[in-house]
């Protein structure tokens, strides 16, 4: 099995021996030899949420990434792909958006998860028609949260069904008690006119996403009758935030082979192929150096050499006297490709 430490020293040879691209060079030349083995085409998707990216809006799944699903679907023939997904999640609506192309141009689609695959990254990988990923990758659960302001200014992360649920606990006290109602009224304060039922709706969006992409690709074929109650099944388990307690808690292989609600997803272990195996970890090792090495902070691009590449700017600001720093800008240009 290929090592981390196997991939420094081939990209720092490679460096040595005058190739000042070998992170992006390295990094294509084992795209090409997983094409190789596995005979399908491939699209990397990836984003530096674990390194310079983390916390910011930019590593997610958003609706900007559509130019880089369009730029890596180009050229690649109709029949079936690969798509190694490296991702946090982001937006339920822009997963959907990027499944519809997808799913226009490809008749089969199976997602190689290597490392991480969180939240609508996980609903992303349920639209395929199968699944890739070792015992040591994980996917997430599916539901939904929201960006609640503070008085102070700060920011902080709810999950849909937490929101509903202090809600109703509230309503249930007040109504039992209302002299309480004036301990209540500064988390109701939170609350816009509509967040509640917004919690609702994003909750059942994503889960009849699942549902839905579940039913026409992954189970289709399976009976209809039997196809909507797997799915269900599978969406129901994986988007129950009172189930995992944390949205960022990892649903693993183990998982998918031991629950019952999850059997049905059709998973394999890359472990059962040691070629393939080594060749995907290798290639993920390569997309984290193209990372750290770089301002690189997510990668579109396709075994054709096709590519976009979204950087992070830095830019220098006015600070305190005596002090100086540099921050990310929210929305970093792409830049294309050289083709390999």
């Amino acid at each position: 099995m290929i090592s981390w430490n196997d991939v420094r020293v081939e990209i720092e040879t490679a460096i040595k021996n005058g190739d000042q691209a070998a992170l992006d060079t390295i990094r294509r030349a084992k795209m090409k030899a997983l094409v190789t083995r596995t005979g399908r085409p491939m699209i990397i998707y990836a984003a530096d949420f674990l390194g310079k990216g983390r916390g910011t809006p930019d590593v997610g799944i958003d609706f900007a990434d559509k130019d880089g699903f369009r730029e890596a679907v180009t050229g690649l023939p109709a029949e079936a792909v690969d798509v190694l997904l490296h991702s946090p999640g982001g937006s339920a609506e822009a997963a959907e958006s990027i499944v519809k192309m997808l799913r226009s141009h490809f008749k089969s689609i199976r997602f190689i998860v290597p490392d991480i695959a969180k939240s609508a990254a996980t609903m992303l990988a349920l639209s395929g028609d199968a699944i890739l990923m070792d015992a040591c990758a994980e996917l997430g659960p599916i539901d939904p949260q929201f960006q609640i302001p503070r008085g102070d200014g700060s920011v902080v992360m709810a999950p849909g069904q937490a929101i509903i649920d202090q809600f109703d606990t509230m309503e249930k006290k007040i109504k039992a008690d209302p002299r309480s109602l004036p301990v209540h009224i500064p988390i109701l304060q939170i609350y816009a006119p509509s967040l509640y039922q917004q919690a609702k709706n994003a909750i059942a969006l994503s889960k009849n996403l699942v549902k839905e992409w579940l039913s026409a690709y992954m189970f289709a074929d399976r009976k209809r009758t039997e196809r909507a109650r797997l799915a269900s099944a599978v969406a129901r388990y994986l988007g129950d935030h009172n189930k995992f307690k944390s949205h960022a808690k990892g649903v693993r292989l183990e998982d998918f082979r031991t629950i019952n609600a999850l059997k049905p997803v059709k998973i394999s272990d890359l472990a059962e192929d040691a070629e393939l195996h080594s060749l995907v970890r290798g290639l993920h090792y390569a997309i984290g150096f193209a990372f750290s090495g770089s301002t690189t902070l997510k990668i579109f691009e396709n075994s054709e050499g096709r590519a976009m590449i979204r950087h992070m700017r830095m830019v220098q600001v006015q600070a305190p006297p005596g002090m100086q720093q540099l921050i990310a800008l929210e929305r970093p240009p792409a830049e294309p490709a050289i083709p390999a």
